[in-house]
Protein backbone atom coordinates (compact mmCIF):
# COMPACT_ATOMS: atom_id res chain seq x y z
CA UNK A 1 0.00 0.00 0.00
CA UNK A 2 1.12 3.48 -0.82
CA UNK A 3 1.23 6.18 1.28
CA UNK A 4 -0.69 8.30 -0.40
CA UNK A 5 -3.84 5.40 -0.43
CA UNK A 6 -2.80 5.05 3.21
CA UNK A 7 -3.29 8.70 3.65
CA UNK A 8 -6.92 8.75 2.01
CA UNK A 9 -7.65 5.96 4.19
CA UNK A 10 -7.19 7.76 7.26
CA UNK A 11 -8.84 10.73 5.97
CA UNK A 12 -12.33 8.63 5.19
CA UNK A 13 -12.34 7.29 8.91
CA UNK A 14 -11.86 11.43 9.69
CA UNK A 15 -14.86 11.94 7.20
CA UNK A 16 -16.89 9.88 8.46
CA UNK A 17 -17.01 10.81 11.79
CA UNK A 18 -16.78 13.83 11.69
CA UNK A 19 -20.06 13.28 9.20
CA UNK A 20 -21.32 10.92 12.72
CA UNK A 21 -20.85 14.42 14.97
CA UNK A 22 -22.40 16.72 12.73
CA UNK A 23 -26.27 17.92 12.66
CA UNK A 24 -26.62 17.45 8.24
CA UNK A 25 -30.20 18.71 6.73
CA UNK A 26 -30.99 18.03 3.26
CA UNK A 27 -33.16 20.41 1.04
CA UNK A 28 -33.99 19.97 -2.49
CA UNK A 29 -35.20 22.38 -5.37
CA UNK A 30 -38.28 21.70 -7.04
CA UNK A 31 -37.82 19.13 -9.70
CA UNK A 32 -34.75 17.32 -8.26
CA UNK A 33 -34.92 13.31 -8.68
CA UNK A 34 -31.97 12.92 -6.59
CA UNK A 35 -31.43 9.22 -8.55
CA UNK A 36 -32.17 10.73 -12.44
CA UNK A 37 -28.92 10.69 -13.85
CA UNK A 38 -27.40 14.24 -14.05
CA UNK A 39 -23.98 16.10 -13.88
CA UNK A 40 -23.60 17.42 -10.09
CA UNK A 41 -21.50 20.64 -10.04
CA UNK A 42 -20.43 22.22 -6.79
CA UNK A 43 -16.67 24.14 -6.06
CA UNK A 44 -13.99 22.36 -4.77
CA UNK A 45 -13.71 24.09 -1.03
CA UNK A 46 -16.88 22.04 -0.28
CA UNK A 47 -15.94 18.72 -1.86
CA UNK A 48 -16.02 17.66 1.41
CA UNK A 49 -19.34 17.95 2.53
CA UNK A 50 -20.86 17.79 -0.67
CA UNK A 51 -19.88 13.63 -0.48
CA UNK A 52 -22.98 13.75 2.27
CA UNK A 53 -25.49 15.32 -0.57
CA UNK A 54 -24.69 12.81 -2.50
CA UNK A 55 -24.13 9.58 -0.33
CA UNK A 56 -27.89 8.70 -1.51
CA UNK A 57 -27.30 7.74 -5.38
CA UNK A 58 -26.31 4.81 -6.55
CA UNK A 59 -24.40 4.87 -9.42
CA UNK A 60 -21.96 7.45 -9.64
CA UNK A 61 -18.88 8.78 -11.01
CA UNK A 62 -16.49 11.47 -9.67
CA UNK A 63 -13.53 13.42 -11.72
CA UNK A 64 -10.45 13.64 -9.18
CA UNK A 65 -7.07 14.80 -10.45
CA UNK A 66 -4.29 12.50 -11.19
CA UNK A 67 -2.03 13.87 -8.67
CA UNK A 68 -0.34 12.84 -5.28
CA UNK A 69 -3.05 14.93 -3.79
CA UNK A 70 -6.07 13.29 -6.12
CA UNK A 71 -4.71 9.66 -4.82
CA UNK A 72 -5.71 10.99 -1.47
CA UNK A 73 -9.08 12.07 -2.71
CA UNK A 74 -9.69 9.07 -4.63
CA UNK A 75 -9.55 6.98 -2.01
CA UNK A 76 -12.28 8.96 0.34
CA UNK A 77 -14.53 8.87 -3.09
CA UNK A 78 -14.49 5.20 -3.53
CA UNK A 79 -15.17 4.15 -0.16
CA UNK A 80 -17.82 6.49 -0.89
CA UNK A 81 -19.19 4.40 -3.43
CA UNK A 82 -17.72 6.59 -6.55
CA UNK A 83 -16.70 4.95 -9.20
CA UNK A 84 -13.15 7.45 -10.36
CA UNK A 85 -12.34 9.20 -13.33
CA UNK A 86 -9.14 10.13 -12.97
CA UNK A 87 -8.10 13.52 -14.81
CA UNK A 88 -8.94 17.35 -14.69
CA UNK A 89 -12.39 19.21 -15.43
CA UNK A 90 -10.38 21.25 -18.23
CA UNK A 91 -11.65 20.93 -21.73
CA UNK A 92 -7.90 20.29 -22.73
CA UNK A 93 -7.63 16.83 -20.18
CA UNK A 94 -9.24 14.59 -23.05
CA UNK A 95 -8.44 11.73 -21.33
CA UNK A 96 -10.75 12.56 -18.53
CA UNK A 97 -13.34 13.47 -21.17
CA UNK A 98 -13.43 10.49 -22.81
CA UNK A 99 -13.79 8.49 -19.77
CA UNK A 100 -16.68 10.80 -18.56
CA UNK A 101 -18.78 10.34 -21.80
CA UNK A 102 -18.19 6.31 -21.36
CA UNK A 103 -19.75 6.54 -17.93
CA UNK A 104 -22.55 8.97 -18.84
CA UNK A 105 -23.28 6.84 -21.50
CA UNK A 106 -23.16 3.43 -19.06
CA UNK A 107 -26.18 5.68 -16.63
CA UNK A 108 -23.37 7.21 -14.23
CA UNK A 109 -23.99 10.44 -12.72
CA UNK A 110 -21.47 12.80 -12.59
CA UNK A 111 -19.85 15.01 -10.17
CA UNK A 112 -17.32 17.63 -10.69
CA UNK A 113 -15.51 19.99 -8.85
CA UNK A 114 -16.04 22.56 -11.12
CA UNK A 115 -12.86 24.81 -10.28
CA UNK A 116 -10.88 22.13 -10.01
CA UNK A 117 -7.94 20.49 -9.48
CA UNK A 118 -5.71 23.97 -9.39
CA UNK A 119 -7.78 26.71 -9.08
CA UNK A 120 -8.74 29.65 -9.66
CA UNK A 121 -11.51 29.67 -7.15
CA UNK A 122 -15.06 29.54 -8.13
CA UNK A 123 -13.80 29.99 -12.12
CA UNK A 124 -15.93 26.60 -13.68
CA UNK A 125 -13.69 24.97 -15.98
CA UNK A 126 -14.54 24.34 -19.67
CA UNK A 127 -14.88 19.98 -18.79
CA UNK A 128 -18.34 19.79 -17.47
CA UNK A 129 -19.97 22.22 -19.55
CA UNK A 130 -18.51 20.15 -22.87
CA UNK A 131 -19.69 16.83 -21.33
CA UNK A 132 -23.57 18.74 -20.96
CA UNK A 133 -23.65 19.93 -24.18
CA UNK A 134 -22.26 16.28 -25.47
CA UNK A 135 -24.34 14.15 -23.97
CA UNK A 136 -27.81 16.58 -23.10
CA UNK A 137 -27.50 15.49 -19.52
CA UNK A 138 -28.91 18.25 -17.26
CA UNK A 139 -26.81 19.98 -14.67
CA UNK A 140 -27.67 20.79 -11.05
CA UNK A 141 -25.59 22.67 -8.69
CA UNK A 142 -24.76 21.46 -5.24
CA UNK A 143 -23.96 23.54 -2.25
CA UNK A 144 -23.67 24.22 1.52
CA UNK A 145 -23.46 26.08 4.38
CA UNK A 146 -21.96 24.66 7.46
CA UNK A 147 -22.23 27.05 11.00
CA UNK A 148 -18.94 26.29 12.08
CA UNK A 149 -15.93 25.24 10.12
CA UNK A 150 -12.32 24.98 9.59
CA UNK A 151 -11.11 26.91 6.76
CA UNK A 152 -7.79 25.79 5.10
CA UNK A 153 -6.93 29.31 3.91
CA UNK A 154 -3.18 28.54 3.35
CA UNK A 155 -4.49 26.43 -0.11
CA UNK A 156 -6.16 27.49 -2.78
CA UNK A 157 -9.47 26.44 -2.33
CA UNK A 158 -9.85 27.43 1.21
CA UNK A 159 -11.40 24.15 1.63
CA UNK A 160 -14.61 23.80 4.37
CA UNK A 161 -14.32 21.41 6.96
CA UNK A 162 -17.26 21.33 9.38
CA UNK A 163 -16.32 21.14 13.21
CA UNK A 164 -18.25 18.77 15.00
CA UNK A 165 -21.57 19.80 16.50
CA UNK A 166 -21.63 22.15 13.51
CA UNK A 167 -24.35 22.41 11.71
CA UNK A 168 -24.52 21.16 7.90
CA UNK A 169 -27.29 22.66 5.37
CA UNK A 170 -27.04 20.79 2.16
CA UNK A 171 -29.09 22.37 -0.62
CA UNK A 172 -29.39 20.26 -4.21
CA UNK A 173 -30.14 23.40 -6.81
CA UNK A 174 -32.66 23.00 -9.76
CA UNK A 175 -31.67 21.29 -12.94
CA UNK A 176 -30.56 23.24 -15.78
CA UNK A 177 -29.64 22.24 -19.37
CA UNK A 178 -26.41 23.95 -21.77
CA UNK A 179 -27.83 24.24 -25.13
CA UNK A 180 -25.20 23.55 -27.82
CA UNK A 181 -25.28 26.54 -29.47
CA UNK A 182 -24.79 28.56 -26.04
CA UNK A 183 -20.62 30.12 -25.86
CA UNK A 184 -18.78 28.89 -23.38
CA UNK A 185 -18.56 32.64 -21.60
CA UNK A 186 -22.48 32.54 -21.31
CA UNK A 187 -22.52 28.48 -20.36
CA UNK A 188 -19.48 29.67 -17.70
CA UNK A 189 -21.87 32.52 -16.43
CA UNK A 190 -24.44 30.69 -16.11
CA UNK A 191 -23.02 27.41 -14.20
CA UNK A 192 -21.78 29.90 -11.74
CA UNK A 193 -24.45 31.86 -11.20
CA UNK A 194 -26.28 28.53 -9.96
CA UNK A 195 -24.00 27.53 -7.95
CA UNK A 196 -23.70 30.37 -5.87
CA UNK A 197 -27.36 30.40 -5.74
CA UNK A 198 -27.23 27.02 -4.46
CA UNK A 199 -24.96 28.16 -1.72
CA UNK A 200 -26.56 31.12 -0.38
CA UNK A 201 -30.33 29.23 -0.58
CA UNK A 202 -28.53 27.02 2.16
CA UNK A 203 -27.35 29.82 4.15
CA UNK A 204 -30.72 31.60 3.80
CA UNK A 205 -32.53 28.13 5.05
CA UNK A 206 -29.85 27.89 8.13
CA UNK A 207 -31.08 31.52 8.49
CA UNK A 208 -34.21 30.98 8.57
CA UNK A 209 -34.42 27.31 10.77
CA UNK A 210 -31.67 28.22 13.42
CA UNK A 211 -31.31 32.15 13.63
CA UNK A 212 -35.18 33.77 12.93
CA UNK A 213 -36.94 31.45 15.29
Amino acid sequence: MNKYKFIGIVLHIIYRILSFMTKKEYYYADNVDIEVQKIMVFWHRKIFTVCNATRVIKKKASMVSASKDGEILSELLRREGNALIRGSSNRDNIKSLKESLRYAKDGYTLGIAIDGPKGPIFEPKAGAIYIAQKTGLPIVPVSSYCNKKWIFRNIWDRLEIPKPFSKNIHFVGKPFYIDKKMSLEEATEMVKKNIHDAGMKAYEIYIKEYLEK
